[in-house]
């Protein structure tokens, strides 16, 4: 919009000199060559294109000296592009400077150096506002790579706090199992000890009713330190530890989006699985990279184990390993597939509402 303002002042104001000027035979038709230079220098944008623009307006100049009293309309396009060697556009109105009135050349100057002024501040203002898109889009970028490091860094931190309270679980558990268990079990032989040298009523039948109170109290204990420490099981960083000696000597790539709540019986034969698959590659495959996806979606999860070996030493139906993994996986109602093509494949799939 600014630059169709720059255009439109000088414009009218070269259209003001050749109309009200006494020398100018063909006034409209100059007028109409002004015009047609003026809204062709606003829309080129190129600058090969400009100089064409620049080298027809001074060809015609040559012939139609009227033409130069819009040489401020074509100097716009001059110093925009600084196509310096434009300015001999002003030799033709120089030409016949006698011919005109003193207020004529004041205004055509004047008109010169208006072009001039509007011109740079218009750049000035084209520049300012490219500044600021770019400031504007580099903000906006910058907000986003931090909006997403604090996205990575809460679930980091979240993931930690889960790794810690799962620790602490298992802290829990362990301290439970070796104290308060112990000293139950303590108690319990304790009490048959008695029991034997005691074998009087009601004496006898009171160490029996104490006996089975103990014999509950363990089996509640074992009970919530087994519970304890299946839940204190985080399956990414069991997987991690089960893979992190194949690390050494395969690259391994592990592809894992599960949720925290993954029923321990999922967690077990994944980790079992996963266990044999790795001990399998060393023993039977030239692979050199393996690859680990495990997927939690709506109604299922996934397990799939690939490498990139060439050696067709699989079997699908014969094998310890592989049939103990067909009997964990069908053991909780889930499918199995095995390919040996392009690569050892192992695809598992649970399903939510059977496990």
């Amino acid at each position: 919009m600014d630059r169709f303002l720059d255009y439109l002042i000088i414009l009218l104001l070269s259209a003001f000199i050749i109309f009200t000027s006494q020398g100018t035979i063909t006034p409209v038709v100059t007028f109409l060559l002004g015009l047609i230079a003026g809204a062709l220098g606003m829309f080129l944008d190129k600058r090969p294109q400009t100089t064409f623009l620049c080298v027809v307006f001074i060809a015609i100049s040559f012939f139609l000296p009227e033409l130069s009293f819009f040489f401020p309309v074509i100097l716009i396009t001059i110093y925009r592009y600084r196509v310096w060697w434009g300015v001999v556009g002003a030799i033709p109105f120089l030409m016949k400077l006698t011919d005109y009135e003193l207020w004529e050349t004041a205004l055509w100057a004047g008109t010169c150096g208006l072009s001039i002024l509007l011109t740079e501040r218009t750049n000035r203002i084209e520049t300012l506002k490219r500044d600021m898109i770019s400031m504007r889009d580099t903000s906006t970028e910058l907000n986003l790579v931090l909006r997403e490091k604090n996205k990575d860094l809460m679930e980091k931190q979240d993931y930690e706090i889960y790794l810690a309270t799962l620790k602490e679980r298992n802290r829990i558990a362990r301290e439970i199992h070796d104290n308060v268990g112990h000293m139950l079990s303590r108690s319990i032989l304790q009490i048959g000890a008695l029991k034997t040298l005691h074998k009087e009523e009601p004496l006898c039948g009171q160490l029996t009713s104490i006996n089975d109170t103990l014999n509950q109290a363990m089996n509640s204990i074992r009970e919530s330190v087994h519970d304890l420490h299946d839940d204190s099981i985080d399956l990414r960083q069991a997987v991690l530890e089960a893979t992190k000696e194949m690390r050494e000597n395969y690259k391994v790539q592990l592809d894992y989006d599960m949720s925290k709540s993954v029923p321990r019986n999922v967690k077990y034969c994944f980790i079992a699985i996963i266990k044999e698959a790795m001990s399998n590659v060393v023993k039977h495959s030239n692979a050199d990279t393996i690859g680990i996806i495990l997927r939690e979606h709506p109604g299922f999860y996934q397990l799939l184990i690939e490498d990139n070996g060439t050696k067709k030493v699989h079997s699908t139906g014969e094998g310890i390993g592989l049939s103990n993994m067909r009997e964990r996986v069908e053991a909780l109602n889930g499918t199995i597939r095995i390919q040996n093509e392009n690569g050892f494949k192992l695809f598992i799939t649970l399903k939510k509402e059977q496990v």
